[in-house]
This record gives structure tokens, C-alpha cells and sequence, in this order.
């Protein structure tokens, strides 16, 4: 299983994660896109300082993986597991929605 610790990301310094372009430079930083590929499972891991995790962060960060699962929730959760604070889960679910129920597809990448 594939790990990626936004730890690395934030370095202690950053407790709110907002913003496509964000979310698109941190799925870039991570190699999001060549983890997709490989079958493997990826965990992401979120600090426990962090406590806001916005929708367009993770339409950035999340938003092509979806796609390319034909934004089929149950292969993205086969694929993707989240190690974060329940607060942020929740978050997490919002944003899962928001790009599976969005009117703007074209918008993700």
C-alpha cells in the first residue's frame, strides 16, 4: 500500500487546506497520477493539527481520480483510504460528493 502523509505537505505550519490550485499542486507533489495507475492501494494521511479540509482542495487534489473511475464511489474507496480526524473525514465525504454530484465537470482536469 502506498502512502502519502500530507505531513509532509503542511510541516506543522498549515491547519486549513483550501483551494483547487492547492489540491492540484499537492496531487502533482504526491504523483497522484502515476499512484492511480498502479493498482496498489493508496492511504493519505492527514495530521491530527489539521481541521479544515475544503471542497476545492479536494476537487484538486482528488477530483481526476474520480474521473477516471467514471466517478464510481465504491472503486475510488477500494483505492483510496484516509488516516485524519473524524472532523476532517467528514469534511472528506463533502468533498467526495461535491465532485461526484458537480454540474462542471469540464472544470476537473
Amino acid at each position: 500500500m502506498a502512502a502519502i502523509d500530507l505531513e509532509e505537505l503542511t510541516q506543522g505550519k498549515v491547519h486549513n487546506l483550501s483551494g483547487r490550485l492547492r489540491g492540484i499542486a499537492a496531487r502533482e507533489r504526491f504523483g497522484l497520477d502515476g499512484l492511480d495507475g498502479s493498482g496498489d492501494p493508496v492511504e493519505i494521511r492527514i495530521p491530527d493539527y489539521i481541521y479544515a479540509v475544503t471542497p476545492s482542495f479536494i476537487q484538486g487534489l482528488l477530483g481526476p481520480t474520480l474521473k477516471s473511475l467514471h466517478f464510481d464511489v465504491k472503486a475510488f474507496r477500494d483505492s483510496y483510504r484516509f488516516v485524519a480526524p473524524a472532523v476532517v473525514l467528514e469534511q472528506l465525504e463533502r468533498g467526495i460528493s461535491a465532485i461526484t454530484t458537480s454540474r462542471d465537470i469540464a472544470e476537473i482536469r
